[in-house]
């Protein structure tokens, strides 16, 4: 699936019917989509089963190469009795528009993956995963990089002995820790997903030995992330930190860390809400 997917630049767009800026290449799709369901309903019959999900391959001029659904239900194989996997047939359906695109899309072979990187000074590179057992896609980590000042690294100076530290002040890193692939939270009418805009939370900041020209320190506690919505949605989980103070080369510490928590995702299906764990783990950049 990865490896057809290669040779194109993949993008997305999400909204309704009714908005009112909608780019041309998706209201081509959608006509062609729900023609058939305007035809079907002048015959009498319902609508055909279909997803709010659509996937296309559009030429270098921005024309609509091929669309299909991207959840339609798989064929299964008389011979096999084996149901066709979402992969399979998504791969089937690129397939077909490489072939309308007229032309063989070079094979890539299988490099180095390269994490977005710091580009200059320092700062703090986040992974974020949701645990969703339902949508194993949400389990592949996010991955976000944040610059940090000189100043933004003075709270976490190290400790002579164990004092307090807001969470608030970590705000810029800690922001981050948002549910990849969620998107029931996001402004109705912008449709742009809610960013987390308050962090919240009284941490602990512990001298933890040293070893050789190193020192260490340990950051503990639980934070509060509450997002922009204006329904104070929130959610919590336990955040640990070791950080490490080079003596011969005084100046920003190396920080590694992790965070667990629970993000409760409210299922519209079965009207209730879900504990999903919230995973994330954080780098200092450069190391």
């Amino acid at each position: 699936m990865i490896e057809t997917l290669g040779p194109f630049i993949v993008t997305s767009w999400h909204g309704h019917r009714d908005d009112a800026k909608i780019p041309n290449a998706v209201r081509k799709v959608w006509s062609e989509k729900f023609r058939g369901e305007r035809r079907g309903r002048d015959r009498g019959r319902g609508p055909k089963e279909q997803s709010n999900v659509d996937l296309a391959v559009l030429d270098a001029d921005g024309k609509v190469v091929h669309s299909f659904d991207g959840f339609r239900r798989p064929r299964g194989d008389r011979r096999s009795g084996r149901r066709e996997s979402l992969a399979e047939y998504t791969a089937r359906e690129i397939h077909k528009a490489v072939e309308r695109l007229g032309e063989k899309p070079p094979r890539r072979g299988k490099g180095d993956v390269k994490l977005p990187d710091i580009k200059k000074g320092s700062g703090v590179r986040v992974f974020v995963r949701l645990m969703d057992d339902r949508m194993k896609a949400y389990q592949a980590p996010v991955v976000e990089i944040v610059p940090l000042a000189t100043d933004d690294w003075q709270v976490l100076a190290l400790p002579k002995k164990q004092r307090a530290v807001s969470a608030a002040k970590l705000e810029k890193w800690l922001s981050q820790v948002y549910p990849p692939g969620v998107m029931e939270r996001v402004d109705r009418r912008t449709k742009k997903v809610y960013k987390v805009e308050k962090v919240e939370g009284e941490l602990t900041l512990s001298p933890a030995g040293s070893d050789g020209d190193r020192d260490f320190a340990l950051l503990r506690g639980t934070v509060r992330l509450t997002d922009e919505g204006p329904d104070d949605f929130s959610y919590r989980g336990k955040l640990e930190v070791v950080l490490s103070y080079s003596r011969s080369s005084p100046g920003t510490p190396t920080l590694r860390g992790v965070f667990s928590g629970i993000y409760p995702r409210y299922d519209r299906f079965r009207r209730r809400t879900r504990e999903i764990p919230l995973r994330a783990a954080f780098e200092s950049r450069p190391k």
